[in-house]
């Protein structure tokens, strides 16, 4: 089944002197992906021990996923054991997906909360 889906990906605890590295191991995912072109470039978001990289699809054009429940984990781990090489030891990664179509059905119950006011 195939769901719309908004990406993200979280990287933080990584060395910063490794964030070239880290972004091209990351970059290589995506594109064998293919959502290179989907995601955002991936920003460098705070400073010091709460430095993150950060990459997200775009928030008007969800992804449409086949077998996400086997995709997510698949895709998480990859990123994890490329961005782990890269940094060469493990940091935390987080790749999510959440229900593009769950938030419009959250906007559809505001809207009809608000005509029945």
């Amino acid at each position: 089944m195939s769901v719309n889906l908004h990406l993200s990906l979280k990287v933080s605890g990584y060395e910063p002197s490794r964030q070239k590295e880290i972004k091209q191991a990351i970059q290589d995912i995506l594109a064998q992906e293919e959502i290179d072109n989907d995601m955002s470039p991936l920003a460098e978001i705070g400073e010091g021990p709460d430095r993150t990289l950060e990459s997200h699809s775009d928030p008007e054009f969800p992804l449409i996923i086949s077998g996400s429940y086997k995709w997510l984990p698949q895709v998480q781990k990859e990123l994890e054991n490329a961005v782990a090489k890269a940094n060469g030891e493990p940091c935390h990664v987080e790749f999510e997906g959440m229900d593009a179509d769950e938030d419009l059905d959250d906007e559809e119950e505001d809207e009809d909360e608000e005509e029945d006011s």
